[in-house]
């Protein structure tokens, strides 16, 4: 592979394929790849023009024959280097109407006039096509029946190869190291966003390509706003001794992210905010304790409720829906940990599994970063400490 290339072309062909048996299943022709991240996932193609949100890219994905790239001209030569799809198309590099007609061509290449496609209307993410422009590609194409086929895609996705896994391990290696850093230098006097800068520092500094999710909840002695009770941004105020924060924090590497919480109190800690940190580290363990393939997702939070009721919070308990939520191209990508969840774990899925629970003054919560094996689970983050750090 060149250095552009993130995965084998194997890897891509097999995603395509196992979209193709997935569309065939539900009577598609072709699916419209029009957001980054399946962009990525299933072209290999990668560009720092999504940031701008008036450029367009998309990938055409036919049941049958060749995939299509439909890109701006200057993204041609792009990927001719990082994608394994040979088939290019090209539109003028106008803001009004992009691409609208290159797709059509394309869709009137493969023969689809009157076609199935599917496109990303649903699940959770948005189309990134102005709505007019797809209006008009439905002007275009008249006898085209366009769906929703996000769910396909993010039913593939649920699913990492160990290709996958391997770039997930990176990123959660670099988000530890970080936060050992944060471990080690953290103290009274400081600032949020010098404790935030920190973290972000030491995760470009060891090889990732950005940092994120780096957001915190704190409590400060006598001052209960509602605010610090969740995780937020970080602001100008200066840490002093007794605080207990609850940190969050992640990274990309190569495209993957990670994304795991720990909390640390400074200089000393209270009964209280101990045992509240206990709490929530036992609801951890038993969540992690239920992952295994073949186990319905809600089992998860089942035994966190189950733990957190055990410990004198049932009024709480009752409260939770969700504990987590999977990751991997994406920050947070479904499936979620949720109570009313049907989805059945399986080898591969990548999940930030997150109790939390709100104390009178403090919101506390710890996350890893876990793996389902063919027999159980890995954590794949250094395991947060039994007891509350007190630095």
């Amino acid at each position: 592979m060149n250095d552009y290339v993130d995965f084998s072309p194997k890897e891509y062909q097999q995603r395509l394929s196992k979209l193709r048996v997935l569309m065939a299943e539900r009577g598609i022709d072709a699916v419209l790849v029009t957001t980054e991240a399946n962009h990525r996932y299933f072209t290999g193609h990668v560009t720092h023009r999504w940031m701008h949100q008036y450029t367009a890219m998309f990938a055409l994905l036919p049941l049958e024959g060749e995939p299509l790239l439909i890109v701006p001209p200057q993204e041609a030569c792009m990927c001719e280097e990082d994608s394994w799809m040979k088939s290019i198309r090209t539109f003028p590099s106008e803001h009004i109407l992009q691409g609208v007609d290159a797709i059509t061509n394309a869709v009137r290449e493969l023969g689809l006039e009157e076609g199935r496609i599917g496109t990303e209307l649903g699940g959770i993410v948005a189309l990134r096509m102005p709505c007019e422009d797809f209006d008009q590609l439905q002007q275009n194409l008249p006898n085209v029946d366009f769906v929703d086929a996000s769910a396909l895609c993010w039913k593939l996705r649920a699913r990492k190869s160990s290709a996958e896994v391997e770039r997930i391990r990176e990123a959660v290696a670099i988000t530890d190291a970080a936060y050992q850093v944060l471990f080690e230098e953290v103290k009274p006097g400081m600032s949020e966003r010098e404790l935030c800068r920190l973290l972000a520092v030491e995760h470009l500094r060891r090889g990732a390509e950005m940092p994120g999710s780096i957001t915190l909840a704190p409590y400060i002695p006598d001052d209960l706003r509602v605010a610090n009770s969740t995780l937020r941004r970080p602001i100008d105020r200066v840490l002093t001794a007794g605080e207990m924060i609850t940190q969050d924090a992640g990274g990309v590497y190569r495209g993957y992210w990670s994304d795991y919480t720990r909390m640390f109190a400074l200089g000393r800690a209270s009964a209280a905010h101990q045992d509240a940190y206990r709490v929530v580290y036992d609801c951890l363990q038993a969540a992690i304790e239920a992952t295994r393939p073949g186990v319905p997702i809600a089992d998860l939070v089942h035994a966190a409720k189950a733990t957190m009721s055990a410990s004198g919070h049932a009024d709480y308990a009752a409260t939770v829906k969700g504990i987590g939520h999977a990751m991997g191209l994406e920050i947070i990508e479904p499936p979620f940990i949720a109570f009313e969840n049907e989805v059945i774990l399986a080898e591969g899925m990548v999940f930030t599994i997150e109790p939390g629970l709100f104390t009178a003054d403090a919101f506390c919560m710890l996350e890893e970063d876990v793996l389902v094996t063919d027999r159980g689970y890995e954590v794949l983050s250094k395991p947060a400490s039994a007891e509350l750090p007190v630095l």
